[in-house]
């Protein structure tokens, strides 16, 4: 199930403090190592939207401890059959929770960059992104696939450690091969994209 909070810039400063009194110490020193208070904002509030699933999913029992794989990915140390990933961008936070792995990438649209959709798109996609000469469809196109690319390597829990134009992606279905599905959806009210990465069961 996936959980979206928009509007994160209009929480107050109270609000760091008051998570400051109940986030796990782990957490808490990650909210702290960011320099600027919109990012201590959205580092918590990811982890209390995962809180929030939790207990609207029915699971919840304590505040999650997350442990974390070789390879860096996060799970939930006292939720292991409860499989998560969290994404945030300018004032917006997801969180996914899922009985299967899972990826999930969000990403405001901004103007559109040719020089970087070179960079990120194989030569498939870039006709697909440039089918449009509207420079606003093609920003939206780009920030569509860039957001699939990314849960596709949240969902595997490597990052991005491979040239992004190596994901073959099919943008013009939502599912995929390779043993996983995608999903994407556009948020008009805050021209976003989310995209999620699924096992294909």
């Amino acid at each position: 199930m996936l959980y979206v909070f928009s509007g994160s810039d209009q929480l107050s400063e109270d609000f760091i403090r008051t998570c400051s009194s109940f986030l796990p110490k782990r957490r808490l020193d990650q909210m702290m190592r960011y320099h600027f208070l919109h990012d201590r904002k959205l580092c918590a509030l990811t982890y209390l939207l995962l809180v929030h699933a939790l207990k609207t999913e029915g699971y919840f029992y304590s505040l999650p401890e997350f442990g974390y794989c070789t390879d860096g990915k996060p799970f939930l140390s006292n939720y292991p059959d409860i499989h998560f990933n969290l994404s945030h961008c300018q004032d917006v936070a997801v969180c996914l929770i899922s009985e299967v792995e899972v990826g999930v990438d969000v990403e405001k649209v901004d103007q559109y960059d040719d020089k970087m959709a070179r960079a990120i798109c194989n030569d498939v996609e870039y006709l697909w992104v440039t089918r449009s000469s509207d420079p606003k469809t093609r920003a939206k196109s780009f920030t569509k696939l860039w957001t699939r690319k990314e849960s596709v390597v949240k969902w595997r829990g490597t990052g991005l450690n491979c040239d992004p134009r190596e994901i073959i992606l099919d943008c013009s279905t939502e599912s995929s091969s390779a043993g996983f599905q995608i999903t994407s959806h556009y948020v008009e009210d805050g021209d976003f994209y989310i995209s999620v990465c699924r096992e294909r069961k």
